[in-house]
């Protein structure tokens, strides 16, 4: 173990008279205890939904019988609900408190009437509770916008940073420190949807017998949807990823934590509740840390892109095997050898009569010989034995196998001779390749390329960039085998600034990539020579 291991294990645990970490947890006794727990739900759900919406904190027994009433068990009485408040009362749901400002007498005033109110921690769990039903009936989403916004107020707050912190006044701390809450609010809502999204997507590819148009258009609205939050993601994620980390290199982002630490913590009356300055410049530090890991490479944000075009790939595939399982089998002998099957393994001749009669729309095998069926009628007769009972009309013979009776055997089809077919296939496949190195080795002309010098480029010799710079991002070294057994080095895979590629047939935006080409000298020679000639027929051109 390091030391940060051993610092950790020797910090000590901050004990709380609710949720410790070694005693059993009393406050969720009201979810799982006794069968009282559907009265205490809508008890603690009143409560909630008075705390939430008409902000009333402070409720007495007959108002929650009431409620009671209204939602549960029309039978409730003010006993019953007395004894549950006082139940839920003794395991820390609920505290009580006199109340003395309805007293209209001195009898009321010397006994006031308690009012029942819920601590926070039965709020906390409650609002929990709300948050994961909303969040399993929600679908998810992937909102484009998000990122723009996102965005948007990180650039407004670099220029409120790159201005001196030390100057301003409280107002413009605490709009600051409301930009970023606004900024990680978004983020955070924007992670949240997407994981539920793809939850949705994988939860649909597993579903049974979907309607076909349905998935069809499923599918093609699914592809464009998260296409589209790909591409911004793509986009935006580098540059979010590049802004905080220059705040990182500017030493600005230590003034700004502490900063948001100041504004994060509400002010409390409870001295117990109050936050200390190094657990709110914790707290500050986790949120600016979260929303830089969800962006950084190969985090959250790329584990999301890979892991939804995989989906996406998934339900093209499932659109084309419902596509394809749906047109009809127009395979008539396959489907006749499986009836002579079902026919063959009848129990008896009513049975084969009745399949008969449902595969051909006919009571009567008309189509068979009069010496196995009978002869072909269309009238129905009840009273009459069907042919599939009777004995046969004549018998069969069979021919017997002998050298007399075989008869002229048929011809059989010449041999193909596809020599000729394969050998041009071959010299096709040669000729591609020996085209393939010649682009390659004009591309690397020299052994350095810097894909933002190249002014325009065929649509061959882009292909022949991109499979090199696929492969080099897909190994750990960066690094790829070419054509001609010669290394190509990918130098700056983490390249943030994007340039263009022009092409015959269009433009392409991609990073600045620089490629280095390692080759053997009888190899360098062959390049040389081929890129003069690539030369000499652009000139020509």
């Amino acid at each position: 173990m390091g030391l940060d291991s051993m610092e950790h294990r020797e910090q000590p645990i901050e004990a709380n008279t609710v949720f410790n970490l070694t005693d059993r947890l009393t406050i969720f006794s009201y979810l799982v205890s006794s069968n009282r727990v559907r009265w205490y739900r809508v008890i603690m759900r009143t409560f909630w939904h008075y705390h939430r919406e008409l902000y009333r904190y402070q409720l007495t027994a007959h108002e929650v019988r009431d409620a009671l009433r209204e939602q549960l068990d029309p039978e409730y009485s003010l006993e019953q609900c007395q004894n549950d408040l006082a139940a839920l009362k003794e395991w820390g749901c609920l505290t009580t408190i006199y109340d003395s400002s309805r007293a209209t007498s001195i009898a009321s005033f010397l006994s006031p009437a308690l009012l029942y109110q819920a601590t926070p921690e039965a709020m906390a769990i409650e609002t929990f509770l709300a948050e994961q039903t909303r969040a399993t009936a929600s679908s998810g989403a992937l909102r484009q916008g998000d990122l723009s916004r996102l965005w948007d107020m990180l650039l407004r707050i670099d220029e409120i940073l790159q201005q001196d912190l030390a100057a301003f006044s409280t107002s413009q701390c605490q709009e600051l420190a409301d930009e970023w809450q606004r900024a990680f609010e978004i983020w955070n809502t924007m992670a949240r949807e997407a994981a539920q999204y793809l939850a949705n997507m994988i939860s649909a590819s597993q579903s049974s017998k979907p309607d076909l148009e349905a998935y069809q258009h499923y599918k093609s609205a699914v592809v464009a949807y998260v296409h589209g939050f790909a591409q911004a993601l793509t986009l935006y994620g580098p540059r979010i990823r590049e802004q905080i980390a220059q705040w990182s290199e500017r030493s600005t982002l230590e003034a700004f934590v502490s900063l948001l630490a100041q504004y994060l913590s509400p002010p409390t009356p409870m001295l117990e509740q109050v936050r200390t300055e190094d657990e709110l410049r914790l707290d500050a530090q986790k949120q600016v840390d979260a929303l830089a890991a969800w962006f950084a490479p190969g985090k959250n944000a790329d584990a999301f892109r890979r892991n939804a075009l995989a989906e996406v790939d998934k339900v093209v595939r499932r659109a084309a095997s419902l596509a394809s399982a749906s047109r009809p089998n127009a395979n008539y002998a396959q489907q006749l050898h499986l009836l002579a099957h079902i026919l063959l393994q009848a129990r008896d001749g009513e049975t084969a009569q009745q399949l008969f009669s449902v595969a051909f729309a006919h009571p009567l095998p008309i189509h068979l010989s009069e010496g196995l069926a009978g002869t072909p009628s269309d009238l129905y007769m009840p009273d009459q034995a069907t042919a599939w009972q009777e004995e046969p009309v004549s018998t069969l013979y069979l021919r017997p196998v002998s050298r007399a009776n075989r008869g002229e055997h048929a011809r059989e089809d010449p041999i193909i001779d596809n020599r000729l077919l394969t050998q041009s296939l071959i010299e096709q496949h040669e000729a591609r390749l020996q085209e393939q190195l010649r682009r390659l080795n004009h591309l690397f002309a020299q052994e350095r390329l810097d894909i933002g010098t190249l002014k325009k480029v065929t649509a061959q010799e882009r292909t022949i960039l991109l499979d090199i710079i696929d492969s080099c991002l897909s190994q750990p070294s960066h690094q790829c085998r070419a054509l001609d057994d010669s290394i190509v080095v990918l130098l700056n895979p983490e390249e943030a600034e994007y340039t263009l590629l022009k092409a015959s047939d269009g433009v392409l935006l991609l990073p600045r990539y620089c490629l280095e080409r390692q080759m053997m000298p009888a190899l360098a020679a062959v390049s040389a020579r081929d890129s003069q000639e690539m030369e000499g027929e652009d000139v020509d051109r």
